[in-house]
C-alpha cells in the first residue's frame, strides 16, 4: 500500500500558484517546496489528479512528483514545486500570447478558427513560435500527452496546464513536466453510474470510446481524440503513438491501482468499483484503440 501523508502540523510558506480547478496552499514538506491541493468538486478528484500522475510517471515522461494527503480528514494531493532558481513557468497561453509578426501575417492570410483550444491552431504555433522553434522536443511533448491523456480520460489539457520553464537571469528553458492531471478518468461520477455501465456492453463502448472528448477543437467543434488517433491523420501524433504505446504496461499501471487502499483512518479513498471502472477503461482504450493504432502504423 502506498504511504498517505498526515498534513495537519505543515509549514505554510507564502507563494500563490495559478490554475482554475482548485485552491492551493503552498507548504514545506520533507524540507522541500510543496503545494497542497483542495479539490472543489469532491475529494476523489485527488485520486485522479494522483492516478493521472502516476501512470504519466510509469509510462516514462517527465511528470510532476505528487502524493496523496490527510488535512482535517479531508483527502488532497500535495504536488513538489517543480521551480527552481529564480524560474518561471510560461504556460500555453503566454507563449501563444509572445508577439509574432510572421505569425499575424499568416493568420490575417488564412481562415482559422481563434479559439485558443483549436487545434490546427496550436499547429501554427508549434512551427512558428519562437519557444517551439528553441525547444523543438515541446511538440513531440505535446501529442505524448495527447496520447497518454486519450488513455486516461483527461479531458482538460487546456493552456493553463501545459509549457515551458524559463529562468529568469540565465535565460534558459525547459520543457515544464507534465502536470494538472485531476480532470483524469471520471471525477464526477459515482460508483452506481459505474456499475450500471460496466454491466453494458453497448454502454461500455458508448462511454469508453464513442463519447470521448478532448478540449482540443477542429473548426469549432470538440474533438473525438481516439478517433483522431485511429485516423492516423497527424504524422506528429503518429510519431507520439509510436514512441507512447511500447511503453504501456497494463500489469504494472494495474499495480498502481492495487497499492490504493480503499480508505485511510476511516476517510474513502477509493472504491473497488470505481478501480475496476477505471481499470476497464484503460484496458479498453488501450486494446481497441491505441494497440489498434499502432498496429496500423507500423505495417
Amino acid at each position: 500500500m502506498i504511504k498517505i501523508y498526515s498534513l495537519n502540523n505543515y509549514i505554510k510558506r507564502e507563494m500563490a500558484y495559478g490554475g482554475h480547478d482548485c485552491s492551493k496552499k503552498a507548504i514545506i514538506f520533507n524540507n522541500e517546496n510543496w503545494f497542497i491541493k483542495y479539490p472543489r468538486i469532491n475529494h476523489q478528484s485527488s485520486v485522479e489528479e494522483y492516478l493521472g500522475s502516476m501512470i504519466y510517471q510509469n509510462i516514462g515522461l517527465l511528470t510532476q512528483e505528487v502524493k496523496l494527503g490527510i488535512i482535517n480528514d479531508e483527502l488532497v494531493t500535495i504536488c513538489k514545486d517543480f521551480l527552481v532558481n529564480n524560474e518561471i513557468i510560461l504556460d500555453y497561453n503566454c507563449i501563444r500570447n509572445s508577439h509574432s509578426d510572421e505569425i499575424e501575417k499568416y493568420f490575417l492570410s488564412t481562415s482559422l478558427a481563434s479559439s485558443i483550444n483549436d487545434l490546427e491552431q496550436i499547429m501554427v504555433y508549434m512551427d512558428k513560435n519562437k519557444y517551439f522553434k528553441e525547444l523543438p522536443d515541446l511538440k513531440k511533448h505535446f501529442w505524448q500527452m495527447f496520447i497518454i491523456d486519450a488513455l486516461i480520460n483527461n479531458n482538460d489539457r487546456n493552456e493553463s496546464n501545459w509549457g515551458i520553464i524559463i529562468n529568469k537571469d540565465t535565460r534558459e528553458i525547459r520543457i515544464a513536466p507534465v502536470y494538472d492531471n485531476g480532470a483524469s478518468f471520471y471525477n464526477k461520477s459515482d460508483d452506481n453510474k459505474f456499475k450500471n455501465i460496466l454491466e453494458d456492453d453497448f454502454k461500455i463502448k458508448q462511454v469508453f470510446f464513442d463519447s470521448a472528448v478532448s478540449i482540443f477543437e477542429i473548426d469549432g467543434k470538440k474533438i473525438n481524440p481516439l478517433k483522431y488517433i485511429m485516423s492516423l491523420e497527424n504524422e506528429d501524433c503518429n510519431e507520439a503513438l509510436k514512441t507512447i504505446v511500447p511503453k504501456i504496461d497494463l500489469n504494472e499501471i494495474e499495480n498502481i491501482f492495487k497499492e490504493l487502499p480503499n480508505q485511510y483512518e476511516g476517510i474513502k479513498i477509493i472504491s473497488d468499483i470505481s478501480k475496476d471502472f477505471y481499470l476497464q477503461m484503460l484496458k479498453y482504450r488501450y486494446e481497441k484503440v491505441l494497440l489498434p493504432a499502432y498496429n496500423n502504423l507500423i505495417k
